[in-house]
C-alpha cells in the first residue's frame, strides 16, 4: 500500500506492507536512523516522535494510519544556527542513548 508521511518537513511516499510500524517506516523507508527501536514492548521510548506536534511511540502505530500526517525526528529537531534543541539538549546533558 502507497503511504505518504510528511518527515521533517519533507515529503516522503513509499509502497510498504500494510503491516509496517511508523519506526519501521522511519528507518527502513526514510532512512532516518536517528529513531531507534530500543525494547520491542513500547516501554524504553527510544522510538519517540512528535506526531502532528503530539509525542508518540512510534513502534505502537502503524505507517498506515499516519498517511497524510508530519512526523518530526530526532534529525528534524536540529536548529540552523547549530544550537541544540531543547530535546536534543536534554539527550545531551542526561547522556540519553
Amino acid at each position: 500500500m502507497e503511504v505518504s508521511i510528511k518527515i521533517n518537513g519533507v515529503d516522503q511516499s513509499h509502497d510498504v506492507e500494510p503491516r509496517m510500524l511508523l519506526v519501521q517506516y522511519i528507518r527502513e523507508a526514510a532512512g532516518l536512523t536517528g529513531t531507534n527501536i530500543g525494547c520491542d514492548t513500547s516501554s524504553c521510548g527510544a522510538c519517540t516522535v512528535h506526531l502532528n506536534g503530539e509525542s508518540v511511540k512510534s513502534c505502537t502505530v502503524l505507517a498506515a494510519q499516519v498517511s497524510g500526517m508530519e512526523v518530526d525526528t530526532i534529525e528534524g529537531l536540529a536548529n540552523d544556527d547549530g544550537t541544540l534543541h531543547p530535546v536534543q539538549q536534554a539527550f545531551h546533558e542526561c547522556h540519553a542513548l
